[in-house]
């Protein structure tokens, strides 16, 4: 019986660090490469941001965005606000988008 103990004990230690090791391996953090192009709402410059960055990190969009073109692996959603709550559009991969007021000021990739 302590044998079968013993047994059970090791599959179930095994069994827990796989699952954990395999939850970490998924959870890891992706990036979005590329390059975000967008006008500014402002002052009409082209201006893109610095990819790679992390997925699901809320990043300024100085001068909010008149339009968007986002040449990254990644897809972009736009927001209003500085915590990404408040949806201003969609920028897929490999996508262009235009924006009308009040212009996203923030996006957030993934």
């Amino acid at each position: 019986m302590r044998a079968l103990n013993r047994i059970s004990r090791a599959a179930l230690t095994i069994g827990a660090a796989a699952t954990l090791t395999m939850g970490l391996a998924t959870s890891s953090a992706q990036a979005a490469t590329g390059t975000f192009f967008y006008t500014r709402a402002d002052n009409g410059l082209e201006t893109t941001l610095n990819v790679p960055t992390p997925n699901d990190q809320c990043i300024p969009v100085s001068g909010g965005a008149r339009n968007a073109h986002n040449d990254t692996d990644t897809d972009a959603t736009m927001y209003t606000n500085s915590n990404c709550t408040v949806f201003a559009g969609f920028v897929g991969s490999r996508n262009f988008e235009s924006f009308s007021p009040p212009f996203p000021a923030f996006v957030k990739f993934g």
